[in-house]
């Protein structure tokens, strides 16, 4: 048996997902449907998606380095163990 075009989006939809719809001859925009909105799912005028969950956030310690009146920020970790009273994160 051949599945819906939107089998995925209407799946993940009636589990509570946040779907995201556009109106594909003028639009670029992708619109997040609210609770209460229907999709059209058989209007070949829009397309849908699940909404995109954002990607982890990505950290990268930086160390502050004062010494004889030199500034120098780093990601060297060994700079922290000497520098421990003037680091920051």
């Amino acid at each position: 048996m051949k599945q819906r075009k939107w089998h995925k989006e209407i799946k993940a939809w009636a589990d509570g997902a946040e779907i995201q719809e556009r109106y594909i001859p003028d639009d670029d925009i992708w619109i997040t449907l609210k609770e209460d909105d229907e999709p059209l799912w058989h209007c070949n005028d829009y397309e849908y998606r699940i909404k995109p969950q954002p990607k982890e956030p990505q950290y990268l310690d930086v160390y502050f380095e004062y010494a004889k009146g030199n500034h120098m920020f780093t990601t060297h970790k060994e700079f922290k163990s000497y520098y421990d009273h003037t680091d920051f994160k």
